[in-house]
């Protein structure tokens, strides 16, 4: 094999397994309830505040959304 059928054939064969195995991988942790986990971790500073203080953050971000 010379350097241009390396360069065309091989590489892009390589590539696409390596992305499909990070596909993969993201699917798995999908299924394993990563995405809740992540969810999860956001909402940690929301629930330290009060309810006056969340019901005047919504209230300034639908107020940011209309205008």
């Amino acid at each position: 094999m010379d350097t241009t059928t390396l360069l065309l054939v091989v590489v892009p064969l390589v590539l696409g397994l390596v992305f499909n195995a990070m596909k993969f991988m993201r699917f798995v942790g999908f299924i394993a309830g990563g995405g809740k986990r992540a969810a999860s971790r956001g909402r940690g500073y929301e629930d330290q505040m009060s309810f006056d203080q969340r019901v005047a953050e919504k209230l300034r971000e639908l107020d940011q959304q209309n205008r």
